[in-house]
């Protein structure tokens, strides 16, 4: 039976509206900017069973890390502010191991073996993480294709790793992973992949370790909606040992990179539910959403739609809306959008509206396709005849 609230309690303004921050609509997706994912029930109530008391925050995370090791199949795992400091982990990981005098050198790691190989294809914006952790980035090949002997003249005395770039920002010129993973492994240097926003689906957890990488970063604040400010490091022991040598309580790099221990407890929640909820069932329901904010504008004349729905490549299927014959302007629609009430928040990309169903609510996708027609019946309106 639902509880009672009173008339009282039912008018009392959450907290959003007590602080004067408006809420909005995701359609954006599981992104920072927007507060990553809307955490499970039961992890909110573990997190705040877990302010009660006070831990050994190494005992605390060594015990989560275990479950990040089952989950993922690695040897042992650790818990990271965000996938960022994932990176900026591996990499002095990677560098100054677990030697206290290496450590407080970082980042400054001259003299170090301190180059990450990364395929100019995979360049992000994030990467800059890896020279957080002292990494000298070395690119190799062309966006549009790599050979073999890139990698293999790139390699040398000064390499530390290789980063695997895995995201849909990513272009189609790199190495496969099997030839990356050998050639590297062959001169007994590690590969990082960077796997943050590929969950779901669920063996996206265990893929990357079992095709031979040695560290493997994923977001805990994204698919797993576990909190935001978490992160998963699953990998090879003796690595694992080194970020947490070079992190949080240790006054290393990752020293700014601390992980509560609300947080701690809440990944772990956050991992038992994701590991057993049916993504498919979940999957369905993105699917439907998508398809009724395609409906909503079928009729129209200006516009041309589009839905990518690859599992591999997106958690949840991605919706595009393209202007027909310059029609209407998408930056100007996202405005409109965002401006109304509620707020909703999409993506312009590739010149057109991206609206991910990833993180919508019950009856957002009703209110973002009629609240697009609007738009575009308000800003087409304005727009000069092409």
């Amino acid at each position: 039976m639902a509880e009672m609230v009173s008339e009282s309690e039912s008018r009392r303004p959450d907290i959003y509206d007590r602080i004067g921050v408006r809420k909005i609509i995701n359609g954006r997706g599981a992104t920072t900017a927007v507060g990553g994912t809307l955490m499970w029930p039961e992890v909110v109530t573990a997190m705040a069973e877990a302010a009660q008391a006070f831990v050994v925050l190494d005992e605390l995370n060594e015990r989560v890390g275990q479950r990040i090791a089952d989950v993922t199949g690695a040897e042992a795992g650790y818990v990271t502010s965000g996938s960022a400091a994932g990176m900026a982990l591996a990499a002095a990981a990677c560098i100054a191991g677990s030697d206290p005098e290496l450590i407080r050198r970082l980042p400054n790691s001259k003299g170090m073996r301190n180059e990450i190989i990364i395929h100019r294809s995979h360049r992000i914006g994030y990467d800059q993480m890896f020279r957080v952790g002292g990494g000298k980035l070395v690119e190799i090949g062309l966006a549009s294709a790599t050979a073999p002997w890139e990698l293999e003249r790139a390699l040398s005395d000064r390499t530390a790793a290789v980063a695997w770039i895995d995201s849909r920002n990513t272009g189609s010129g790199a190495l496969d992973f099997p030839s990356v993973v050998a050639m590297a492994h062959a001169r007994n240097v590690p590969v990082i992949v960077d796997a943050a926003s590929t969950l779901p689906p669920i063996d996206h957890l265990r893929c990357w370790i079992e095709w031979g990488a040695d560290l493997v970063i994923y977001s805990g604040g994204k698919g797993i909606r576990g909190p935001q400010d978490s992160g998963l490091l699953a990998g090879r022991r003796d690595l694992i040992e080194a970020a947490r040598a070079n992190g949080n309580p240790r006054a290393g790099v990752g020293r700014g990179m601390k992980v509560s221990k609300e947080a701690m407890v809440g990944l772990w929640v956050a991992l038992d539910r994701f590991t057993a909820t049916n993504h498919a069932d979940e999957r369905r329901i993105h699917v439907a959403e998508a398809e009724q904010i395609v409906a909503s504008v079928a009729d129209r004349g200006d516009v041309r739609c589009a839905v990518e729905d690859d599992w591999e490549a997106w958690p949840a299927p991605v919706v595009r809306l393209f202007p027909i014959e310059g029609r209407w302007a998408p930056a100007a629609v996202r405005a409109s959008l965002a401006s109304g009430d509620p707020s909703i928040h999409l993506n312009v990309e590739n010149g057109g509206l991206m609206i991910s169903t990833h993180c919508l609510a019950p009856g957002d996708a009703e209110t973002i396709g009629d609240r697009i027609c609007a738009a575009l019946d308000q800003v087409g309106a304005a727009s000069p005849a092409p």
